[in-house]
């Protein structure tokens, strides 16, 4: 593992993805399997945040590639304008996508949506420590303890039935002598 949290075949993939590859052909550059990657960007936040952070990075990667063009595009657009002979409509609209590009500010980085449910909460409680004795205090928080008391409460009970189940292949209690299943089983729905 590294630093960042994730495995060096995961950050091989956020690699290969933030390149262009499919995920078929990042898996196999990794070694695994294309739904190991799939269930990455579906459930692993560490790798959510450093997939979208190398996206963004692409992104303006290619900004400033586009930067770089924008002087001939000027270039080009003053040639056009100049000239009334040259009808390069190609070009021309080449030249306006260079300066656009290079006008528009590129998109803030997207945040991570957080997934409540998927957040695992540490059984371990939070503590605080005397540095000058050495010794470690547990942190109570009373409402938690409220909280976790009440849940301990209020668990479902199991059901306990009245009488013991009748069995599909048994006979029928009603006394037809037929077996439940092709007698009173469907009657009770």
């Amino acid at each position: 593992m590294t630093d960042s949290g994730l495995s060096t075949q995961q950050i091989a993939v956020i690699d290969a993805l933030s390149n262009g590859a499919t995920a078929t052909d990042a898996a196999a550059a990794a070694g695994v399997h294309r739904n190991t990657i799939n269930n990455w960007r579906r459930n692993n936040l560490a790798f959510q945040f450093a997939f979208a952070h190398a996206q963004y990075d692409r992104a303006l990667f290619y900004r400033e590639r586009t930067e770089s063009l924008v002087d001939k595009a000027y270039n080009a657009l003053e040639a056009l304008l100049a000239d009334p002979k040259t009808p390069a409509s190609v070009r021309l609209k080449a030249a306006l996508y260079a300066i656009d590009k290079a006008a528009t500010p590129p998109a803030p980085k997207t945040q991570i949506q957080l997934d409540l449910e998927k957040v695992r909460i540490s059984p371990n409680p939070p503590v605080t420590i005397d540095r000058d004795l050495n010794i470690v205090h547990p942190v109570h928080n009373s409402a938690q303890d409220a909280q976790s008391a009440q849940s301990a409460q209020s668990k479902p009970q199991p059901i306990r039935r009245e009488h013991p189940k009748i069995g599909r292949n048994e006979t029928c209690p009603c006394g037809s002598g037929l077996k439940y299943k092709r007698c009173c089983l469907n009657k009770a729905a």
